[in-house]
């Protein structure tokens, strides 16, 4: 039996080398919130300071270095988060996970997020660009010289972090935009309803925000008829395309007059409604320095705190119904496969467009 007890022995030391190995690893994933860390890139001295809960306190010489100190938070404590971001915004969810994920990366890609992303970032001058290369170069400040070990997700599915770049951030606003404005679903079912009904009456089945009329639109209704649609058109565009996750969802602000008050000082109430995720969409944190000022949600991949407070006002965000997306039926000429012309479906936008593009 002297063999068994050596067997034995042999693999509890691999199991104790591997429990070691397992603590090193965790110890070194946390992030470092105590001493001096030297920080190549940064323009000015950061101090981060975080309270019992772990919301971050970010102070710095200028508005630049605190949203560097940012960037440095949000990856250390979101890093996989950033990742995911990123992927989604750029329509390469399916080199981290695979097959299942490529219809996602073609409507992505076909949507052209990335590009409309690239296009925003030339475009982005000022007090707006150095923000994003501020916060941008923290990201990857910490990713470069400070990453002592990679988070579980990125080990399991063998992925190294790659640096972030500002046109990510303008994706990932795009990606909210799209996220929030799901509208297309209405158009498409308006169509659908179209065939039966005129539109008088499918304004009262779809009626506009309580309080409000109806907008002025071209006779849709007849329209469609014009363009002899096949009946299964709707049905099947709303079953190619992803769900909006729009529909049936609310969103909330309130706000009391500080002679309402106990404190005597206004009162805002926001409630986004967005949807539940781990980590949180939201990231909580405090930023100052010399003439600026805020606390509040910031969100992973943007360098603003979205819904919050500075010295003089609070801010919040609600999101109901707006008419932002329009969707369009293309003639494809056979011989070419080149898209010829387009023809809008839907109601006008609030904002002056043409029907036809």
């Amino acid at each position: 039996m002297s063999w068994l007890r050596r067997i034995g022995a042999v693999l509890l030391v691999l199991l104790a080398a591997v429990a070691v190995a397992a603590a090193v690893w965790w110890q070194r994933l946390l992030p470092v919130t105590g001493g001096q860390l030297d920080v190549v890139g940064l323009a000015g001295e950061v101090t981060i300071e975080r309270d019992s809960m772990g919301i971050p306190s970010i102070h710095g010489a200028n508005r630049d270095a605190v949203l560097f100190g940012l960037g440095f938070a949000h990856a250390q404590d979101r890093l996989w988060q950033l990742e995911t971001h990123r992927r989604i915004g750029s329509g390469r969810l399916s080199e981290a996970f695979g097959p299942g994920a490529l219809d996602n990366d073609k409507f992505l890609r076909a949507l052209g997020v990335r590009r409309a992303a690239t296009a925003q970032w030339a475009q982005t001058r000022g007090e707006a660009r150095a923000a994003v290369l501020a916060y941008t170069a923290g990201i990857n400040a910490f990713i470069a010289d400070h990453l002592r070990a990679r988070p579980p997700e990125f080990l399991i599915l063998g992925l190294q972090p790659e640096p972030w770049t500002p046109e990510d951030s303008m994706a990932w606003g795009i990606m909210m935009a799209w996220d929030l404005g799901g509208n297309w679903t209405n158009e498409l079912l308006r169509m659908r309803l179209a065939r039966s009904l005129p539109v008088a009456r499918i304004d009262q089945l779809l009626p506009p925000y309580p309080g409000e009329k109806p907008l002025p639109v071209r006779d849709y209704a007849a329209l469609y008829r014009e363009l002899r649609l096949a009946p299964e058109l709707g049905q099947r565009a709303l079953l190619d395309a992803p769900e909006s996750g729009v529909d049936g969802v609310g969103s909330n602000n309130w706000v009391l007059a500080g002679t309402r008050t106990i404190s005597g000082k206004p009162l805002l109430a926001n409630d986004p409604h967005l949807k539940l995720t781990a980590p949180a969409l939201w990231y909580f944190a405090r930023l100052e320095a010399p003439g600026f000022k805020l606390a509040g949600a910031t969100m992973p991949g943007l360098p603003l705190v979205v819904l919050g407070q500075n010295e003089r006002i609070a801010w919040g965000f609600t999101n109901t119904a707006p008419d932002v997306q329009d969707v369009y039926l293309e003639q494809v000429k056979p011989t070419t496969q080149r898209a010829t012309a387009r023809r809008k479906v839907g109601r006008s936008s609030r904002t002056s467009r043409k029907p036809y593009a």
